[in-house]
């Protein structure tokens, strides 16, 4: 009983937290689309990168803080989430989903714009973010459990951060 009680809780709480982001096009593609949505700001302070509607899908874009200017950085039909800066401002680590339910890490350069997918794992890779060290971490449920992994921002080095949980029974 207390199990069917806690799986009600957690399904009533999702779902207020699904209809409190009641605008999010991620979610609920027919409201009105998100503008300037997960800003993350360069650590220079001088650019922010968000996601935006572009003509398919949510796009990156980049803003310069002074002059106000916008710049499409991607053009595809997946949406990008979780945006996060490299230290030195030159790339961008970022989450999508380019088959259907499988998200994975990648690196966009912010010059070039070319894109580098860094894991192809059929676990799902998510919540990127940089490090000052240089690796990104980021979730996956590799094995079938939640743990957190580093990578270097070239595909290499992919370690495992966190030690495993022991499985409930019952």
């Amino acid at each position: 009983m207390k199990t069917w009680i806690v799986a009600l809780l957690g399904i009533l709480a999702l779902g207020g937290l699904l209809f409190g982001l009641g605008g999010c096009g991620f979610l609920f593609p027919k409201q009105e689309p998100v503008h300037f949505y997960m800003p993350a700001l360069s650590p220079d302070g001088k650019k922010l990168v968000y996601l935006d509607q572009g003509d398919e899908s949510y796009e990156i874009f980049l803003m310069d803080i002074d002059t106000g200017e916008e710049k499409q950085l991607t053009r595809n039909k997946f949406n990008e989430m979780y945006l996060s800066w490299s230290p030195d401002g030159k790339k961008i680590a970022f989450m999508a989903a380019q088959e259907k339910n499988n998200l994975d890490i990648f690196v966009l350069d912010v010059e070039t714009g070319e894109i580098f997918r860094l894991t192809t794992d059929k676990a799902n890779d998510v919540n990127p973010n940089w490090s000052a060290s240089g690796r990104i971490v980021f979730n996956s449920d590799r094995g079938d459990e939640w743990a957190v992994y580093a990578i270097n921002p070239d595909g290499t080095g992919l370690e495992r951060l966190t030690p495993p949980r022991p499985k409930k029974e019952g």
